[in-house]
């Protein structure tokens, strides 16, 4: 093939998804079920993005568009909301509570730390604060949850937060999900970006990094990075929180809203350099 665009997705393409073949093997997941998979996300992305007059894309022009057959797209479209791959939604809840937890006047103290607070009864209570967030989620499940994720424990009667951040377990399913919207938002920012034309409207993404960099220095780095950027995180973390506040206690339901965020990585791919070549001369 000789069209360069497609060659460069081709090379981008088999760079990506060796990571992702790695966590697909390494939890028993083969080459058939990953295909389904795969046609699965064919046949909505053509659906949804080619369709016309707002309208969903029509069989044949998906099976022409996706290379599948008739049958195939049919299939996959009567399966239809019963495919449990078609979305991966990571709700915002648990990080919204620890958000609030370590910023509202209520539940710091004069340090501006974060108080230790019973389930419930009188005064700042774990109930009041899952109340406040919102949603459906009962206060004794937000907590198993949050207990579960490492991010708040129980001293007593009481409880106390631990991090601001809600990272499940690497072995636990919902690990997997947030891990599956991490890649899903950073390969739309690109595919944005590489289609924007105005300057102005592309989204920011970023990357430092250097390939010589010894390793005496590796774990100075990833310290420095870890610190630093969960300083920004939080910092962005709050601004979005108050803003997610401001909408509920102003009861603005029926206001437009837009999902937006920043995510931050550490990567590490070890190589040797090879040697320099000795200057000496033969004698």
């Amino acid at each position: 093939m000789n069209n360069p665009i497609q060659n460069a997705i081709f090379s981008a393409c088999q760079e990506f998804m060796k990571p992702i073949v790695r966590l697909l093997l390494k939890n028993g997941i083969g080459y058939r079920e990953f295909a389904e998979i795969c046609k699965s996300a064919f046949v909505e992305v053509a659906s949804d993005d080619y369709g016309l007059r707002g309208r969903q894309t029509n069989m044949s022009r998906i099976a022409v568009m996706t290379g599948l057959s008739r049958k195939e797209v049919r299939k996959i479209r009567d399966a239809g909301a019963n495919n449990k791959f078609s979305s991966i939604i990571r709700t915002r809840r648990p990080e919204l509570v620890l958000s609030i937890w370590h910023t509202d006047p209520q539940y710091v103290d004069k340090r501006h730390k974060p108080k230790r607070i019973r389930f419930d009864g009188v005064g700042p209570t774990f109930c009041d604060l899952v109340a406040r967030v919102g949603g459906d989620i009962p206060p004794r499940a937000m907590l198993i949850e949050l207990l579960r994720a490492g991010s708040v424990v129980e001293e007593g009667e009481k409880l106390r937060v631990v991090s601001r951040s809600y990272i499940p377990e690497p072995d636990d399913p919902q690990a997997i999900l947030v891990a599956g919207g991490a890649i899903r938002d950073l390969v739309s920012t690109i595919q944005h970006n590489l289609g924007c034309e105005n300057p102005e409207e592309r989204l920011f993404e970023r990357r430092v990094y250097s390939a010589r960099v010894p390793k005496t220095h590796r774990y100075r780095f990833k310290k420095l990075a870890r610190e630093r950027g969960q300083l920004l995180l939080e910092d962005l973390n709050s601004w979005l929180s108050e803003r997610e506040l401001e909408k509920m206690e102003s009861g603005a339901d029926g206001e437009e809203v837009s999902r937006i965020g920043v995510g931050i990585y550490f990567f590490d791919h070890m190589t040797s350099l090879p040697k320099a070549k000795s200057l000496e001369k033969k004698s």
